[in-house]
């Protein structure tokens, strides 16, 4: 097809066109009735309500609709399975609570008679200061140096206060009418006293 040719086709259409343009857009608004955007009545532009279309502007549609979304699982991500609810924490029945004191009972007994096996055993273990078997028969001399009278019913002991009778006893404190022995061997164990005849 010649380059003549086409451009003869193009002009065609294009005429085309422009008439169907003109047809339906231009010569509605020159109508005889003097309706439309530039008819002339009488020499003057009228325009009558009743031919205008006017359309109503939808405010309400211009605003966004807001919605309540609320995000789910992420597809791209691995699912993890939610953890099991934990069970709500229940207290003892009335048998586990019997139970119990039964148990705290058994266990406090079962401490005071370890407790007092072994004070016992303790008081078993523990040597016992001999007794005192000579007879104070009394004291005399100055107040700063008393002596002490001793018998065994065979010989008699003057002792002064520091002294030791049988190798067992000490004569710590001399008064009026008795004295204070202490032990050899036993330092906390109390003093007896010891009184005349004694």
């Amino acid at each position: 097809m010649s380059d003549e040719r086409k451009r003869l086709i193009m002009i065609v259409l294009l005429t085309a066109l422009a008439v169907v343009v003109v047809w339906r857009y231009v010569v509605p608004m020159f109508s005889a009735d003097g309706g439309g955007l530039g008819g002339r009545v009488g020499g003057s532009v009228s325009s009558t309500a009743a031919d205008v279309d006017v359309a109503i502007l939808d405010l309400g549609a211009l605003e966004a609709d807001v919605r309540d979304y609320e995000p789910g699982r992420n597809p791209f991500e691995y699912y993890r399975k939610p953890p099991p609810p934990r069970p709500e924490p229940q207290g003892p029945t009335a048998e586990e609570l019997a139970a119990q004191r039964e148990a705290e009972r058994l266990r406090r007994e079962a401490a005071e008679r370890a407790r007092a096996e072994a004070a016992a055993a303790q008081a078993e273990a523990k040597p016992e200061p001999p007794s005192f078997q000579l007879t104070f028969l009394g004291s005399f001399g100055p107040e700063s140096r008393k002596i002490a009278v001793f018998t065994d019913g065979e010989e008699i002991y003057n002792a002064l206060v520091g002294d030791v009778l049988n190798e067992k006893f000490v004569v710590s404190d001399i008064g009026f009418e008795s004295v204070s022995i202490t032990y050899v061997g036993f330092p906390e164990e109390p003093a007896t006293r010891v009184g005349i005849g004694g």
